[in-house]
């Protein structure tokens, strides 16, 4: 299964950068608040789970309730508990069995490193405490995560161009049954009925109708879709552990006329920023061309623009890595194997939108694009 496939890449990838920056091992712990647990284990867990990796092996304490969804091939050995004494006990004997070594935490900065900020207070705590009594030295993992997740494994690239077939098959197969009359919630029913039939959602969709379409997080609502007005759909699916996001805009008829050029103009600042994507360019670089192509044709990239160029996907849809934007660091290049979406727009206050979402792969030498806008905008009858 592309699952198991996924899980094992990530498993393999993490040991290779344990032995690289020369650390004993790496310990998650969550409550279904760390994402870093859903990367290793590839599923995801409500109670409290504790994933141990080391260089050889990948061990998991996690409640009894929960043990048939933990029993994978890439896990070497899953520790049952019952009730928080047997839970601390077992916590015990596993850390035991890295006494004197160095071990990885997410305890970074929140507003740092997110990505490797997610323990809660009591477990961090906790894991500090008995850390103590075997001498265990702790480090934070956050450069550690951030080169784990920022850079995809092969399967996980395989597993995000299913993802984002997937979600263009729902994206159609919606399109097709759009009518001027239904509500935004209506087209999201159907969209959620698509994607439950393959995964789950990668996050809440967006359905966005008339002048509602110029709010880039716009929440879905019973505005019902009229002639002449523009729309769009935001929406992803979560396949073998990886997160598609695509959207595609729409014209019903008797659209304004501005908004065909406004979606010729988004087109070509997409394809524009896409043509620099590779290996060593700035992350801020395909932002810069992006905008030059929306001001070349009359518009102000602050007022209309109002978003960065795209974000980094995986396990999340706003995943580990560098932003597509103006605000990134001249330091922050793209890498091989990196994943983002592609997401020029220009909004038009109390009008509408044009935004154009597809995603892509860094390359030595090119973009690997996984999707495509369509040449002109489906035109819903």
């Amino acid at each position: 299964m592309l699952n198991d496939e996924v899980a094992k890449s990530r498993k393999e990838r993490a040991i290779e950068l344990l032995k690289k920056f020369d650390y004993a091992g790496w310990l998650v712990i969550s409550s279904g608040n760390d994402a870093n647990l859903d990367y290793l284990l590839n599923s995801s867990y409500y109670g409290t789970t504790v994933a141990l990796l080391t260089r050889d092996s990948l061990k998991v304490l996690v409640s009894r309730l929960e043990e048939s969804m933990v029993k994978r091939p890439h896990i070497d050995e899953v520790v049952t508990y019952y009730g928080s004494t047997d839970f601390i006990n077992k916590l015990v004997e596993l850390l035991g069995e890295i006494r004197g070594e160095t071990l990885l935490l997410n305890i970074a900065p929140p507003m740092l490193s997110s990505h490797a900020s997610r323990i809660l207070y009591g477990h961090a705590k906790t894991i500090l405490n008995l850390t103590e009594l075997y001498g265990i030295e702790i480090r934070s993992s956050h450069k550690f995560v951030y080169e784990l997740r920022s850079i995809k494994t092969s399967a996980e690239i395989k597993a995000l161009e299913e993802a984002v077939k997937h979600t263009l098959r729902a994206i159609d197969a919606t399109l097709d049954h759009i009518k001027v009359g239904m509500s935004e919630r209506e087209v999201a029913a159907m969209l959620y009925k698509e994607i439950y039939m393959v995964g789950k959602p990668a996050f809440e969709i967006i359905v966005a109708f008339g002048k509602n379409s110029a709010n880039p997080h716009h929440e879905t609502s019973n505005k019902k879709l009229k002639n002449g007005e523009v729309g769009y759909i935001d929406v992803g699916i979560r396949f073998a552990g990886m997160c598609a996001d695509i959207t595609r805009a729409f014209f019903t008829n008797n659209v304004d006329t501005e908004f065909k050029r406004i979606y010729e103009v988004v087109r070509e600042a997409q394809d524009s920023s896409i043509s620099v994507i590779k290996e060593s360019v700035p992350a801020k670089e395909p932002d810069r061309v992006a905008r030059e192509v929306i001001k070349k044709y009359g518009y102000d990239p602050e007022k209309h623009f109002t978003h960065g160029l795209g974000h980094p996907l995986g396990i999340e849809v706003h995943d580990v890595g560098p932003a597509l934007s103006f605000l990134s660091s001249p330091k922050q290049v793209l890498k091989s194997g990196m994943a983002f979406t592609i997401e020029p727009a220009i909004y038009i206050k109390e009008k509408g939108g044009i935004r154009l979402e597809d995603d892509i792969i860094v390359q030595k030498d090119k973009a690997y694009r996984l999707s495509k806008s369509p040449e002109e905008p489906p035109i819903i009858g």
